[in-house]
Parts: structure tokens; sequence; C-alpha cells
């Protein structure tokens, strides 16, 4: 898919965290699931889009599906970590609207 899969695979990662961040701060209303679903299937979109690199349409491989499936499960899975770590905030301590 891309050149180098630990880069890959450290900014999915990331992205993935720093969207379940955003998530639970600016919308606590959202539940850990949906959170966790959204942060975790978000940063696909991007990594699949750099392997259409500006074409009308692309063929997906096999390993392309695979290493897909690998970064899905890994955003999930460090989405749910970092909602462990963050809850989300609670809507008592935000100040009122003015």
């Amino acid at each position: 898919m891309l050149d180098n899969a630990a880069f890959l695979i450290a900014t999915y990662a990331a992205m993935a965290a720093g969207i379940s961040v955003a998530v639970a701060k600016l919308s606590p209303v959202i539940g850990p699931r949906l959170r966790n679903l959204f942060s975790g299937s978000a940063p696909l979109a991007g990594v699949l889009s750099l392997r259409m690199d500006g074409a009308d349409s692309v063929t997906l491989y096999g390993t392309d599906l695979i290493a897909a499936c690998g970064l899905l499960f890994l955003g999930l899975a460090t989405s749910s970590l970092v909602t462990k770590l963050l809850p989300a905030y609670s809507t008592e301590n935000r100040p009122a609207p003015r």
C-alpha cells in the first residue's frame, strides 16, 4: 500500500487517538462505542485515498484489503485504549454558554 509500513502504522494509530480525544472533548454525548467506531475507521478513508493517487479508478488487491483490515483493527484498539484512559468530559463540568 505504502512504502514504509512502520510509518503508516504509527501515523494511523496517532490519527485514531487524536480523533478519539477530539470527539470526547467536543461531543461528550456520543457514546464510547460510536466514538471508537468513528475514530478507528475514519483515518482509513485518508489512507485509501492515498492509494488512488489522483487516478479515476484503482484496483485494490488482496494485500491492500488485508492491510486495510489490519489498520482498521489497530484504529479500533487504539481508540478503545484512549477511551479507557481518557473518559469523555462530563457536561456538568462545562461552563454554561453565554
